[in-house]
C-alpha cells in the first residue's frame, strides 16, 4: 500500500512539473483586478494573470463588450461584479506578502499566465488562488471563442 501511494505521488509530481515549465516565488505589489496582479519577480514588476479564470471587468474595454454580449449583463452589473471580484482577491491576499506561481507561457499582453498558490502555514498546505476565485464567485472559467 505504501509503495502504491509513493508511486502515485511521484507520478503526480511528474505530471504537474511537465504541465508547468516554470515556477517561482514573487512578492505581491498590487492587485489589478480579480484575475490579474502585479508582483516583484527578480527585482522587476511583472503582471500575472490567473490561468483559466475570467473575472468581470472594472472599466469599459473590448473584453467588457464581450462580457456584456456573452453573459447578457448590463455594463453596470459587469463593473459591480468586477469590483467585487477584485475585493475578494485583495482580501484573500491581504495578509500575504508572497505567492508561488507555476506557469508555462505569456499572453499577448506579456503577462505571465499561471496558477497562483499561497503556501499557508496556518492551513497546513497550499491555497490554489485560481480555484478559490472560480469557486467563490465573481469569476468564470475562461472561455475561448473561435471566430
Amino acid at each position: 500500500m505504501k509503495k502504491t501511494v509513493f508511486y502515485i505521488i511521484l507520478l503526480t509530481i511528474f505530471f504537474v512539473q511537465s504541465a508547468f515549465a516554470h515556477e517561482f516565488v514573487a512578492t505581491i505589489v498590487k492587485i489589478n483586478d480579480g484575475d490579474t496582479l502585479t508582483a516583484l519577480v527578480n527585482n522587476e514588476t511583472t503582471k500575472i494573470r490567473l490561468l483559466d479564470v475570467d473575472c468581470y471587468e472594472t472599466g469599459k474595454n473590448k473584453h467588457t463588450v464581450f462580457q456584456h454580449k456573452f453573459y447578457n449583463l448590463s455594463y453596470d452589473e459587469i463593473f459591480n461584479r468586477g469590483k467585487q471580484s477584485r475585493k475578494k482577491l485583495k482580501n484573500l491576499l491581504n495578509d500575504h506578502k508572497y505567492i508561488r506561481v507555476a506557469w508555462k507561457k505569456r499572453d499577448s499582453f506579456g503577462r505571465i499566465l499561471g496558477k497562483v498558490f499561497l503556501d499557508d502555514i496556518k492551513s497546513a498546505g497550499a491555497i490554489d488562488v485560481n480555484k478559490y476565485m472560480l469557486e467563490s464567485g465573481g469569476c468564470n472559467k475562461y472561455v475561448v471563442i473561435k471566430k
